[in-house]
C-alpha cells in the first residue's frame, strides 16, 4: 500500500495505474549494442516470476511500443532532471516529446488512470553495469507501484542503491501489482480489500494481513536528512551534518528497521576521509543493525567491504582478507560487479601482505575483469582500484600497480 499511494516526495496517490493487456518494449537505434543482451535477460524471467505479458520488439516511430528504452548523454539527462542518473515517464515515447510536454499533467504519475506509454532515458557513456542497473530499476519502475521505500530491504525499489537488479522479491511485489483482481483507477479501499487474498494466493507462508494504515508511516524529516547527505553537490562537512541529523532522527524515532541501519552506513560513508574511527564504529552499528534484519546479506557485503578497507590501512591483512572473502560470493550473488572488482583488489592486497603473491595476482586480475563492466572507463577503474592497493601501509609495487 506504501509502495502504491504514495509517491517518492510523499505526495499521495488517490489511486493505482498500470499497463492492461500485453506489453511491447523496445530499444532505440541510439542503445548501446550491450543493452540489447541485458534487456533479454530482464524480460525473460517476467512472464513466468511476475506474471506479466511482456516481451521485445522492434523499434519503429510511428507505431511505438508501450515502453520504449532510449540512451543519451548524461549530460543531456543532468541537464533536464538534476541528481538523476536515468528516469522513466509516462506518456513519452521519444526525448524529444518528454521535452515538450515537461511539467504537463500528462507526465505527472499521480493523474494517471491507466498507463499506456513510457519512456526510459539511459545514460549512454555510463559503465554497462550502471546501464543495466538503471534498466532494472526504471523498467520495474514503469510496471509497478511508484514509490521507493528504504525499509524494504530486499529490492530495487529502494533509494539505499543496495541492490543491483530485480530481487525475487521484486518479481513478488510486481506479481502482486499485476495480478488480475486490481484494476487500473482503483482506490485506496478497493485496493485494501484485495490485498489479503492476493497475497494469500501469491505467497501462502507469508503472514497473515490484519490491518492495512499508511498514517505516519513516512518520516519526511529523516527522508530529507538522507537526502540531502547524499547530494553530490553539497560540501562534505554539511554532508556529515545531514547524516547525523538522519541518525539522531531514526535513533529519536524509535526507528527498528533498515532506515536505522542505513543512517549508520551513511554516516560512515562520508566520515571515511577525514574520521577513520568514527567510521569504523558507524560501520560496526550498522553491521549489527543488519545482521538482525532478515534478507540484508547484501547490505553486510557493502559493509565488510568498508570494514575491510578500514582494516587494509591499519596493516590488519587477515582481517581485511576475512572480510573480503565473506562478502564475495554474496556480491556475486547480486551480480554487482563493480562491488567485485573492490573486493577482489581488498583481496589481492591483503594477500600480498600476508606473503601470498600468486594467490593475489589471479585476485587482481579478476578485479580488472570485473572493473571493465563495472566502471565507465578503464582510467576510472584503475584510480579506484589503486586507490585500494594503496590503503595498505607496506603497499608493494605489484599491488599498486
Amino acid at each position: 500500500m506504501a509502495l502504491s499511494f504514495v509517491l517518492e516526495s510523499g505526495r499521495q496517490i488517490p489511486r493505482i495505474s498500470r499497463f492492461e493487456g500485453p506489453i511491447t518494449v523496445a530499444l532505440a537505434p541510439s542503445a548501446p549494442p550491450a543493452l540489447e543482451g541485458d534487456l533479454s535477460r530482464l524480460l525473460t524471467p517476467l512472464p513466468t516470476e511476475a506474471g506479466i505479458a511482456i516481451s521485445a520488439t522492434a523499434y519503429r516511430t510511428n507505431s511505438p511500443a508501450k515502453i520504449t528504452i532510449e540512451a543519451l548523454p548524461a549530460e543531456r539527462i543532468a541537464a533536464a532532471v538534476p541528481q538523476a542518473a536515468c528516469f522513466v515517464v509516462p506518456n513519452a515515447s521519444t526525448w524529444q516529446e518528454f521535452i515538450r510536454q515537461r511539467g504537463r499533467v500528462t507526465s505527472d504519475w499521480a493523474s494517471l488512470t491507466t498507463r499506456s506509454h513510457a519512456g526510459i532515458f539511459l545514460p549512454a557513456d555510463a559503465s554497462q553495469q550502471e546501464m543495466r542497473d538503471c534498466l532494472h530499476e526504471e523498467l520495474g519502475q514503469a510496471l509497478r507501484p511508484l514509490n521507493d521505500l528504504y525499509d524494504l530491504t530486499d529490492s530495487v525499489f529502494n533509494d539505499d542503491n543496495f541492490h543491483a537488479v530485480l530481487t525475487t522479491t521484486d518479481m513478488m511485489l510486481l506479481r502482486i501489482f499485476n495480478d488480475p483482481s486490481p484494476q487500473s483507477g482503483m482506490g485506496q479501499a478497493d485496493i485494501a480489500v484485495r490485498l489479503p487474498a492476493i497475497l494469500g494466493r501469491i505467497n501462502p507462508t507469508g503472514g497473515v494481513v490484519s490491518s492495512i494504515n499508511l498514517a505516519n508511516r513516512d518520516n519526511r524529516a529523516w527522508s530529507n536528512a538522507i537526502g540531502r547527505a547524499h547530494s553530490p553537490n553539497m560540501p562534505e562537512g554539511q554532508r556529515l551534518e545531514h547524516a547525523q541529523t538522519a541518525l539522531n532522527i531514526a535513533q529519536r524515532s524509535n526507528m527498528r528497521d533498515a532506515r536505522l541501519g542505513f543512517s549508520y552506513y551513511a554516516l560512515g560513508r562520508i566520515a571515511l576521509a577525514r574520521d577513520p574511527d568514527r567510521a569504523a564504529a558507524a560501520f560496526a552499528s550498522a553491521q549489527d543493525i543488519y545482521q538482525r534484519l532478515p534478507n540484508t546479506d547484501v547490505q553486510r557485503a557493502h559493509i565488510e567491504m568498508q570494514i575491510g578497507a578500514l582494516a587494509l590501512a591499519r596493516g590488519d591483512m587477515t582481517a581485511a582478507l576475512l572480510q573480503s572473502t565473506t562478502a564475495l560470493p554474496i556480491a556475486r550473488r547480486s551480480e554487482n560487479a563493480h562491488l567485485l572488482a573492490s573486493l577482489s583488489m581488498l583481496r589481492a592486497t591483503a594477500l600480498e601482505g600476508l606473503g601470498r603473491g600468486s594467490e593475489a595476482q589471479r585476485s587482481r586480475l579478476e578485479a580488472y575483469a570485473w572493473g571493465r563492466y563495472g566502471f565507465a572507463d578503464r582510467s576510472l577503474m584503475q584510480i579506484r582500484l589503486g586507490e585500494i592497493a594503496n590503503l595498505a601501509p607496506n603497499a608493494t609495487q605489484a599491488a599498486r600497480n
